[in-house]
């Protein structure tokens, strides 16, 4: 029942994660000008091991911020205390 809960929650959310790029890249595209600077940041997770990456430097400590989040989420739920 628990887990059923949470699939349908974590689809919602690569759903929503996907509309998201798509509406960003959309608008980037008609806001954006010959002279734009892009400044891009990202994290990926590999089991418990944070990968952050990124060319600027406000965009890494904000991905360092959430790396630290999703690990200690990703501990919480393997421990089963949240289940």
């Amino acid at each position: 029942m628990v887990f059923e809960r949470l699939v349908v929650i974590g689809l919602l959310m690569v759903i929503i994660g996907v509309l998201l790029i798509f509406i960003a890249t959309v608008f980037s595209t008609f806001k954006g000008t010959s002279e734009s600077n892009i400044e891009t940041g990202g994290i990926l997770l590999i089991g418990p091991i944070p990968i952050i990456f990124g060319n600027s430097k406000p965009l890494i400590i904000l991905s360092i911020g959430g790396a630290i989040l999703m690990v200690l989420v990703y501990f919480l739920f393997s421990r089963g205390d949240f289940l």
